[in-house]
């Protein structure tokens, strides 16, 4: 498992630049919800659906970045939803320990979402996925939640809040090509098998 923080920001930076003020308005949607009653019930899939806008982009850059995507992640409103909740419970009994815990946790669980939305993963193989195999460096995706919420802190405090509509995107396009570096992208021309066709009928019966 490869983390290269600083690559992964920079082609965010990219990518934020690039469609900005769609990023922009993403995290507004983001930003009115967090402070409303449902937030709670639709985080996690209105997240697997802007992690699955940033990789449809990543798989065809020359595309527009489509807002259609982010109402896709109620496709998994279930999974999404009770991953979000078993993720902030892990988290928080990580904080009981340390701030150092909480961050562990956090990156430990770092892939949750895009398995879900990229691989079709229910919640919890979503999650134990994620923590088999970011557990193979979990120090280095520690440092990562940590730098990237850090980076992110102080792009929103030193533009007196007007930089989150930066810092959010910035964060989550980051999160979704450590996903793409140590996962791939799921290949979206895979279809389901054709059904099997019925057995043909008797022969018919030869004519008197």
């Amino acid at each position: 498992m490869v983390v290269r923080t600083g690559d992964w920001i920079s082609e965010a930076w990219g990518l934020v630049k690039e469609d900005f003020w769609m990023h922009a308005l993403v995290a507004l949607i983001f930003s009115a919800v967090s402070g409303s009653g449902i937030g709670m019930l639709v985080w996690g899939p209105l997240l697997c659906g802007y992690y699955l806008m940033i990789i449809d982009k990543l798989r065809a850059p020359d595309r527009p970045l489509n807002l259609n995507g982010l109402g896709k992640g109620f496709d998994v409103f279930v999974e999404a939803f009770v991953a979000s909740l078993l993720v902030g419970v892990f988290a928080g009994l990580g904080a009981l320990a340390c701030f150092v815990g909480a961050l562990i946790v956090q990156g430990l669980l770092l892939f949750t979402y895009p398995l879900i939305i990229d691989r079709k993963r229910g919640f919890w193989d979503a999650i134990s996925e994620s923590y088999q195999m970011a557990g193979r460096n979990w120090f280095g995706f520690t440092v990562l939640v940590f730098l990237v919420g850090l980076l992110a802190s102080l792009i929103t405090l030193l533009t007196c809040g007007l930089g989150y509509f930066v810092a959010f995107p910035l964060a989550q396009i980051t999160y979704v090509l450590a996903y793409r570096d140590n996962f791939g992208l799921a290949d979206e021309s895979a279809v389901p098998d054709k059904p099997i066709p019925p057995p043909p009928g008797p022969p018919p019966a030869p004519e008197q």
